[in-house]
């Protein structure tokens, strides 16, 4: 089961399996560990969980190591507002998590080159799949 996080008007993080309040950084540790944890605003009970991890995320893209660039959030941006969002959102959740699979399998892969040949392929393989959802 999911923790529950309660924010608070004040920005301040309430985890109630904890009983105490926990920062930013601290929640950021969740996700990296792989706790489950839902957050919800201490007012109005509504599930907030989107916008604290694109908050969590917006503040790791302000420090020295980027992960999107300036192209990939405009092309991401764009490709929110196709029809076809949806299935994009499902291929890429796939493609994450087959992505996540693979670093669990081998936490310490040394062979970088083929992890690199693994990734450009899976990458040619969404967009092969995402094409062809157009006409030519």
């Amino acid at each position: 089961m999911a923790r529950l996080i309660k924010k608070y008007k004040n920005r301040r993080l309430y985890d109630t399996e904890k009983s105490q309040f926990i920062t930013v950084e601290e929640l950021q540790r969740y996700v990296i560990d792989g706790l489950p944890f839902r957050v919800e605003d201490s007012i109005a009970g509504k599930d907030i969980t989107n916008a604290t991890l694109l908050q969590i995320f917006v503040e790791m893209e302000a420090g020295p190591t980027q992960l999107l660039s300036p192209e990939i959030l405009r092309q991401l941006i764009s490709l929110a507002h196709h029809p076809m969002s949806k299935s994009f959102k499902v291929m890429l959740e796939q493609m994450v998590s087959l992505m996540e699979k693979q670093m669990q399998a081998n936490p310490y892969l040394t062979d970088f080159q083929n992890a690199n040949d693994a990734w450009s392929k899976q990458m040619q393989q969404l967009l092969a799949q995402w094409q062809g959802f157009f006409p030519k």
